[in-house]
């Protein structure tokens, strides 16, 4: 049980139900009994009645059972416990799933989704049960174990070897279909030794075009021996505003031309993006940043993607986007090389 659980639930509770609870008798003595706890065991100087004790075990009980329900709340980790940069605009589209597969001693589930216009969140929890201690895909048997939050200086391997388990490395990610791009990523969170949520962030480049999609759990064992697990679950897309802007000088950067940009705004944040043909490949060389008038950064950048072209997307900006769009691009001593200006079509 973590203390610091235990601290707050006790600090919760009315000190007048504590005192209800805790009603010195009296004693022949001028202070308050002496007490030791050892496990649960009460001990106490002078004499206690058995309706004390009683009040003493219910009022353990309360505290005990509050610590277990605010241990139960954290357990479950959601795309918002894993994303910690989630706009408060985005909570009321996360779609609580309960697919799962299980294979052989080990299983896994979807927990939550999240989906717009260019990215698809999605938290799978994955359960090692009695049989695995289940770490990311980046460790391995020599990896220190506090690295996924177990106390102590031993690795994983010796972990594993104390608790009569075996290791299971565990990734996941989601199958390509006509709505994904290439690049994803994952974060993980163990919530226990056996037990570990992954998000999953992965780029949209059009609208769906079916609702279901494919989790792919992917294992590997202590023997490099690899397994895997697909889950089916369906997709809802979040609401969006936007439109396609035109570039008023598309050569306007010197090296290279720009296409049309998608602007989305939804609950994630606005969104854009546009394809850039280089005329030049030097030109990658001196260029930094592309900058907004009116919008604030997000995450994002260039990427060359599948079809051979770069492509510039930016997603969770914050401002406003009018009928026209100002992109401003700069070189590494943060001089604007070329402006353009993207206009609603």
């Amino acid at each position: 049980m973590n203390r610091k659980l235990i601290s707050k639930a006790i600090s919760n509770i009315d000190d007048r139900y504590i005192a209800e609870s805790i009603q010195v008798p009296v004693l022949t003595e001028d202070r308050a009994p002496e007490r030791t706890i050892q496990m649960s065991k009460y001990e106490a100087k002078g004499k206690a009645s058995p309706r004390r004790l009683m009040r003493l075990v219910l009022a353990a009980c309360l505290i005990f059972a509050l610590a277990v329900t605010a241990y139960a709340v954290h357990y479950f980790l959601g795309i918002r416990d894993m994303d910690h940069n989630l706009p408060d605009t985005a909570e009321p589209y996360i779609q609580q799933h309960t697919e799962a597969a299980v294979l052989e001693d080990w299983s896994a589930r979807i927990t939550e989704s999240l989906c717009d216009d260019t990215q698809i969140l999605v938290t799978v929890t994955v359960s090692g049960g009695d049989q695995y201690i289940i770490a990311p895909t980046y460790a391995d048997p020599n990896t220190l174990a506090a690295d996924i939050g177990i106390e102590g200086k031993q690795t994983l391997g010796e972990y594993a070897r104390e608790q009569g388990k075996k290791l299971l490395f565990v990734g996941a990610s989601l199958k390509e279909n006509e709505s994904l791009g290439g690049i994803g990523s994952q974060d993980f969170c163990n919530t226990s030794p056996s037990e570990m949520t992954i998000l999953i962030q992965s780029n949209k480049t059009a609208a769906l075009t079916e609702k279901e999609i494919i989790c792919c759990v992917y294992a590997v064992d202590e023997n490099w021996e690899r397994q895997t697990l697909d889950i089916p679950f369906c997709l809802e897309e979040a609401p969006s505003n936007g439109g396609i802007y035109v570039p008023d000088d598309p050569d306007a950067v010197p090296g290279m031309i720009a296409g049309e940009a998608t602007v989305a705004e939804t609950p994630l944040g606005i969104s854009i993006r546009f394809m850039q043909t280089a005329t030049n490949e030097t030109v990658w060389d001196n260029l930094k940043k592309v900058e907004f008038d009116g919008v604030v950064r997000g995450e994002g950048g260039w990427v060359l993607e599948d079809d051979g072209n770069w492509w510039f997307t930016v997603s969770r900006c914050s401002g406003t986007v009018g009928d026209t769009l100002t992109a401003r691009f700069y070189d590494w001593d943060d001089q604007v090389i070329g402006t353009i200006v993207f206009k609603r079509n």
